[in-house]
């Protein structure tokens, strides 16, 4: 293997560029064809059900990121998990160890694999009660709805089982073997992607694409347990042996963990139950039209996560190593082309949609373009603040709850009171209202104390370049079309 391809091949952002991409074939060659075989009704099921599996984590209520960042800490050689920022006058005597910590990291692996057992439970009586009361009226307008209840179940049960099957994602990227994930995860997206166009070719109906596109969904699991199995000499079944939850380090993990559960359930939770609450009362050609908006921006941000959120376990590890200067160049780096890739994708899609649903007489319309416009500022600087919140968890000392919180409050406000008004444009401008109000200027204050930098010598690196094009993209659109 060339050193060229080599680098590539192991590179955490190339590999995770690739999974993504592939995932967003789907923009090109599977939501066309869903959007031409498909009415609106099966069209707004389709993506209902992909909002209700988003939803699941929800569920997690925090464990996961915080499980994969203590992984780290005690992968990097910490001997505690605690808090690893400026102001902890304990920092030094906690990263001692130079090499991985395994008894921490046992107790860290055998609590998660308890509290994860019993979150699948919650998970499934959820999505049984809840899942199953949201999919009633939307059901009704499918062009099967035999088919479409049969469907439902096929998610609900692999749901739980996928859920569950985290515990090994985890562990792989706390040891931060995000390219081995990647590159499996890379065939897998590629290989459900070409059977679902096959599915919509020679058998288009609802029930056969999400049976193809679960199927897919449960050898996810398959690859993380080889995966783990193999990695560091097969550590991690010698370290999940023998389970025996530890209350300590579960008390420890929880006040992090319940904090970013809060988090979750403020921000993704709610964008999210927009769209469930918007399917129980919008007609179904308006459900599809903004549930495929709502799929479209969310794979752009998907894509766009990579270079910054593949490097996550490395910046908790520059962390309990007390490299700033380190931490400071990745984080930059990995924010600007977040940025760019957000940003060049969403004005892509807005300046050719229309044209490409007109070719492919598509049966669901695009949202008009200051909708459009609006999502995308929404989610720009949504993306700005949680890149933020991320570099400062590093530190393990968890205040998304409030920034979430704050600005999840301000969301629901707002959108309430502008939605008699307004109607659907009460969404993206109380998303802006949150975000603008508190959320992205709290997480980059708390980020930039912890990276010890300044608002204008770290962004002028970072943000202003992405925001300039979109800046001129708008004025294009509002002003001069």
């Amino acid at each position: 293997m060339k050193p060229m391809f080599k680098k590539a091949w192991n590179s955490p952002t190339i590999t995770t560029w690739m999974s993504y991409s592939s995932q967003a074939l789907s923009l090109l060659g599977l939501i066309p064809l869903i959007l031409k075989k498909f009415t609106p009704g099966d069209v707004a099921l389709w993506y209902l059900f992909s909002t209700i599996i988003a939803l699941q984590s929800i569920a997690d209520f925090g464990f996961r990121q915080t499980f994969t960042r203590l992984i780290s800490f005690a992968y990097g050689g910490a001997r505690d998990i605690d808090t690893f920022s400026p102001d902890n006058k304990n920092k030094v005597t906690s990263t001692e160890s130079t090499g991985p910590n395994i008894p921490l990291m046992h107790s860290i692996v055998s609590t998660m694999k308890h509290i994860y057992k019993r979150l699948t439970v919650v998970l499934f009586f959820l999505l049984l009660i809840f899942g199953t009361w949201s999919m009633v009226k939307p059901i009704r307008s499918a062009s099967h709805p035999d088919q479409a209840w049969i469907a439902w179940t096929v998610i609900l049960l692999v749901s739980c089982v996928n859920f569950y099957g985290k515990i090994y994602l985890n562990y792989l990227e706390g040891l931060f073997k995000i390219a081995m994930v990647r590159r499996v995860e890379t065939l897998r997206a590629f290989a459900n992607i070409m059977t679902c166009i096959g599915v919509l070719y020679f058998s288009p109906s609802l029930l056969n694409l999400v049976i193809v596109n679960q199927f897919w969904a449960l050898t996810i699991i398959l690859r993380d347990i080889t995966l783990c199995k193999r990695v560091e000499d097969g550590l991690y079944t010698r370290i999940a042996r023998q389970l025996a939850f530890n209350k300590q380090v579960f008390l420890k993990i929880w006040q992090p963990a319940w904090r970013s559960g809060i988090s979750g359930f403020m921000s993704v939770g709610l964008y999210n139950l927009t769209g469930v609450v918007y399917a129980q009362i919008g007609s179904s050609p308006a459900v599809a039209s903004y549930l495929l908006v709502m799929r479209i921006i969310s794979q752009i941000r998907d894509i766009s996560m990579a270079p910054f959120y593949s490097k996550i376990p490395l910046m908790a590890r520059l962390r309990v190593q007390h490299d700033i200067k380190g931490l400071v160049k990745l984080v930059q780096r990995g924010m600007l082309l977040s940025h760019l890739v957000f940003v060049v994708g969403f004005v892509t899609v807005g300046l050719f949609a229309n044209q490409l649903l007109t070719l492919i007489h598509s049966k669901v319309e695009f949202v008009d373009q200051t909708m459009w416009l609006l999502m995308g500022v929404a989610f720009f600087i949504h993306r700005f603040g949680a890149m933020h919140m991320q570099v400062y968890l590093s530190t393990n000392h968890v205040i998304s709850h409030i920034a979430d919180g704050i600005s999840g409050i301000l969301y629901i406000v707002s959108t309430l009171m502008l939605a008699r008004y307004i109607g659907i444009y009460a969404i993206p401008i109380g998303m802006l209202i949150g975000y603008l109000g508190f959320y992205a200027w709290y997480a980059a204050k708390f980020s930039y104390k912890s990276l010890q930098v300044n608002f204008l010598n770290f962004e002028k690196l970072t943000s202003f370049v992405p925001l300039v094009i979109l800046m001129v993209y708008t004025i294009f659109e509002l002003l001069l079309k």
